[in-house]
């Protein structure tokens, strides 16, 4: 995949977390200070001019109190067709390229929502990752479980002192809790689907 590629841009995703913490009248050094980042760092993020790393982002999101998914839910727009919902709402048809999609600035790694929205109490997501790219920095740690498999590409997995590589059709279940991280490896994009409960990505 290229990077970029249909992506929410860096301008809007630092007005966004801009937004999040103006909202809650918290300074930028506190912001930092709770990111453990410096407030440089977050000061570029807000005006665009640094693209952060999926772990530094979720921890700017993490201090905000939100998560990436319910930062980015109303980042990325619908299309007309995304949803088709039976008339009690119960049931959800999420018609491929009609998905919520995010590519996070300046990585080449992209999310679709699987699940309808991230009120549900599983969130499903469909995992494309160039490779070479990954969770980068700190392994996460956060409550709840996950399970993913790999559909095509090689992913390294580690979860603890663990690692593992996972090959189309393996799959790996783990507690949220213990820390985990992973990368995109091989020389072809990495596809996984991965199910958390609760959403908390």
């Amino acid at each position: 995949m290229k990077q970029g590629d249909d992506g929410l841009d860096a301008v809007a995703l630092g007005g966004l977390i801009r937004e999040r913490r103006q909202a809650q009248r918290m300074s930028l050094s506190q912001l930092a200070e709770r990111a453990g980042v410096s407030t440089s760092f977050v000061s570029q993020v807000e005006r665009g001019v640094a693209n952060p790393t999926l772990s530094s982002l979720k921890s700017l999101v993490s201090a905000l109190g939100f998560s990436v998914g319910e930062l980015l839910e109303n980042a990325v727009p619908k299309t007309a067709g995304q949803q088709h919902t039976t008339a009690d709402d119960e049931v959800a048809v999420l018609r491929a390229g009609e998905r919520r999609r995010i590519v996070y600035p300046g990585t080449q790694i992209a999310n679709e929502l699987l699940s309808p929205n991230l009120q549900k109490s599983m969130e499903i997501i469909w995992v494309e990752a160039a490779p070479g790219q990954g969770s980068g920095g700190h392994p996460h740690v956060h409550e709840g479980e996950e399970c993913g498999v790999v559909i095509s590409g090689a992913m390294k997995f580690a979860v603890g002192s663990n690692e593992w590589v996972l090959n189309p059709r393996d799959a790996i279940y783990f507690p949220s809790t213990r820390p985990h991280s992973w990368e995109s490896v091989g020389d072809e994009d990495l596809v996984a689907i991965w199910v958390i409960t609760p959403p908390t990505f």
